[in-house]
């Protein structure tokens, strides 16, 4: 038996989290967490340690890929065959249609493949396709448009290791392990970076419907009715204004509008949103005073906000909010982690609007152009289904299941069935891939060559790490860059590699590698190029296996460049008339809102299928709290209907005493899309329930990113028989 122990790091999400991985006889026998050089310290996560079991055939991954045959089935197909003959096709599509046909969605298992990141990337970029689209525009995309709307600044937020104040609304970062830049916890350990902020005399604020996991970590949690984060928000900033408690000079040397935003916020008094939100005032009181006290508040948030009502104001609150608190590095600041393999110079400067949304390349189906050179992932039905000669017609999906995360089944399924070409480039099949015309076969992270690139910036202090493959590839799988850029030398498009981060134009980023269509790169020389810039070498990263943290002088904010004049806006015209629509609204009846929640074991889609996963969660539960259950005569196990204006699933209930009354939280990425029995649900049969069933891709979506409805939506609860899980 030949055994050997290397280390390496978690590919999950952008925690990076170091580990050490046990090796036997070419199959990935265990792993543990690293700690010897690691930011976080010794730290894993259920799902790094998942991951080994995700690596050796859990949750049916795919050896082969396949291709669809004429009774709708697939059949398998050697890779480079499936390659080739997508490379024809989409090649006959752009030269029939343009380039404009093509698409591709970003899923959540490609974030974190740095080389087929970039190389996915480079080939857009070369296509001149304007059509990219991601999971961050189903989840997240209100903080993109606050960002749009109002600035950003630069010098970036406190870190949570210098800040004596940290606001959290909508975030579990304990379970979810999505901290840093939005969700104000690191990534990795994120229980830990809480403890010692309370060490150093610091406070926490946890602004969440269910007391979470994070909850506990608390000084002040405020547990709202669902969907009522812009009117806690508009109050706070009120009362801060009120009281005459913003930072004075923050605001007067950064932003305009404040006058504009005290009039918008007006009516927003902390009474008003504390009987909005069903929550004691003095809790919204207790939050604007310690904003105003707090010398290095850091405020931020998770998905829940950005998936509820008015899920782009809420956001935009929030960020004002910060502004007011003056929540951001200045000049002299330390920089704990300037970055590693693309350090940077930070300053203290504001970087004016952009309001891309405003300016082409527009959809066709929304005057709408991009955020963060993406467009909205919820028009891409309707970006397939219009009658334009520029329609979508081939989609490429990489590592993502956008029919389950877009929602609202009937009217996506449809679209993705009258596209000419689909692919899904995965591991594992999907609901999506089961429509898929060919499914190629990935590679595991383990197997192919990496870096810490996702992590670079987000790493509490420097540090960066390569890992070579640690096994070979199984069957006939191929590395995610290898598919983008076979496909391109079949279309006869020749790549240039460069170092690509959010917010860049990638066409626009100068200099790169040059790629060639005739000889297929090598993997080490692109993670070596990745490194031309960095505070290592490559090969320095290459000898020691379990990280570097490069030893350099301390790194400090400094002055904006002379004649900068770039400011913020606090209160644009679209804001103030958004808040006034808010704040004259009457509150929809529900009996119940339903709101999402993650759970520890399950990584958005991934992992669901896992033995940790489903020994705790066999199903996703409706959890609702206990005098709700007993009020419709339920009680744990029980199945019930839960129906929406747009759709109805069912699911089995269980009592939790986190939640307030009136909500219902469950997961989503479970289940099937559509239903096996007729249409309804059997949550048994399909491992829980699709709560993307009981959304709208028209009707509730929020104007910009036409984000849908996902979190705080109406529903009733009907019990349906005496039958138990």
């Amino acid at each position: 038996m030949e055994r050997h122990t290397a280390k390496t790091f978690c590919r999950n999400c952008s925690a990076h989290c170091a580990m050490e991985v046990d090796v036997v006889d070419g199959r990935l026998a265990g792993a543990r967490p690293d700690g010897t050089l690691s930011p976080y310290g010794a730290y894993l996560c259920p799902k790094g340690l998942a991951s080994v079991d995700f690596h050796n055939g859990a949750e049916g991954r795919l050896l082969a890929s396949l291709k669809r045959t004429g009774e709708g089935g697939h059949a398998p197909i050697d890779s480079h065959a499936a390659m080739a003959e997508i490379g024809d096709r989409l090649a006959a599509i752009v030269a029939e249609h343009g380039p404009r046909a093509v698409a591709v969605y970003h899923g959540t298992g490609a974030y974190r493949s740095v080389l087929g990141n970039i190389m996915e990337r480079a080939w857009v970029a070369q296509l001149g396709t304007p059509n990219f689209f991601s999971t961050m525009t189903i989840d997240q995309s209100g903080k993109w448009v606050s960002a749009a709307r109002i600035g950003i600044m630069a010098s970036g937020k406190h870190a949570i290791r210098d800040a004596d104040l940290a606001v959290l609304s909508g975030g579990n970062p304990v379970v979810s392990h999505q901290g840093a830049p939005y969700a104000v916890a690191e990534s990795g350990a994120p229980g830990r970076s809480f403890e010692r902020l309370k060490e150093r005399g610091g406070k926490v604020v946890l602004i969440d419907p269910r007391r979470t996991e994070t909850a506990r970590y608390a000084d002040l949690h405020i547990q709202p009715r669902p969907g009522q984060d812009t009117a806690i928000f508009s109050a706070v900033a009120h009362a801060m204004l009120r009281d005459g408690t913003w930072d004075r000079d923050f605001v007067a040397r950064h932003c305009n509008g404040l006058e504009d935003l005290r009039a918008a916020v007006a009516p927003f008094t902390p009474e008003v949103a504390a009987a909005r939100a069903d929550v004691p005032v003095e809790q919204i009181e207790t939050l604007a005073r310690w904003l105003g006290e707090a010398k290095r508040p850091v405020v931020g948030s998770g998905t829940g906000p950005s998936m509820a009502d008015h899920s782009n104001l809420a956001e935009t609150m929030i960020d004002i909010v910060g502004l007011l608190a003056g929540g951001y590095r200045r000049k002299g600041d330390l920089v704990r982690n300037p970055g590693t393999l693309k350090p940077k110079v930070v300053r203290e400067m504001a970087l004016a609007p952009t309001r891309s949304f405003e300016k082409a390349p527009f959809c066709l189906s929304e005057p709408v152009g991009p955020l963060m050179h993406e467009l909205p992932s919820a028009l891409i039905p309707r970006e397939i289904m219009i009658d334009h000669p520029d329609r979508i017609r081939a989609l490429v999906v990489f590592g993502g299941d956008p029919l389950m995360a877009l929602g609202d089944p009937g009217v996506a399924k449809p679209a993705f069935e009258a596209l000419d070409l689909l692919v899904s480039l995965d591991c594992r099949m999907t609901e999506t891939g089961k429509l898929a015309d060919y499914v190629v076969a990935a590679s595991q992270p383990f197997e192919r060559h990496e870096l810490t690139f996702a992590a670079d910036a987000l790493y509490p202090e420097p540090f960066a790490q390569y890992s070579p493959p640690l096994v070979a590839k199984p069957g006939d799988v191929v590395d995610d860059w290898e598919f983008f850029w076979s496909i391109a030398a079949r279309m006869g498009l020749e790549l240039t590699f460069k170092y690509w981060g959010y917010g860049l134009d990638y066409g626009s980023i100068p200099g790169g590698l040059a790629l060639s269509c005739e000889e297929r790169p090598d993997p080490e020389d692109l993670c070596r190029f990745l490194c031309s810039d960095g505070a290592v070498t490559f090969d320095e990263l290459a000898a020691n296996p379990g990280g570097l943290r490069p030893q350099r002088e301390p790194v400090y904010v400094l002055p904006a460049p002379e004649g900068w004049d770039q400011r913020l806006e606090l209160c644009p015209p679209d804001v103030a008339a958004e808040l006034t629509v808010v704040a004259q609204e009457t509150l929809e009846p529900a009996p119940f809102r339903l709101t999402c929640r993650r759970v520890l074991h399950a990584l958005n889609g991934a992992f669901r299928e896992s033995r940790g996963n489903r020994k705790r969660h066999p199903v996703n539960h409706a959890f609702m709290a206990p005098a709700d259950l007993a009020d419709l005569s339920l009680v744990d196990g029980c199945e019930v209907e839960i129906a929406s204006a747009h759709g109805a699933i069912r699911a089995f209930v269980k009592g939790e005493d986190r939640l307030r009354r009136g909500v219902v939280s469950m997961t989503h990425m479970f289940g099937t899309l559509e239903g096996t029995s007729g249409g309804i649900s059997d949550p048994r049969g399909e491992g829980g329930s699709n709560v993307g069933r009981l959304t709208s891709l028209s009707d509730h979506v929020q104007p910009i990113n036409f984000m849908p409805r996902f979190s705080a939506v109406p529903v009733e609860i009907r019990p349906v028989e005496i039958r138990k899980l």
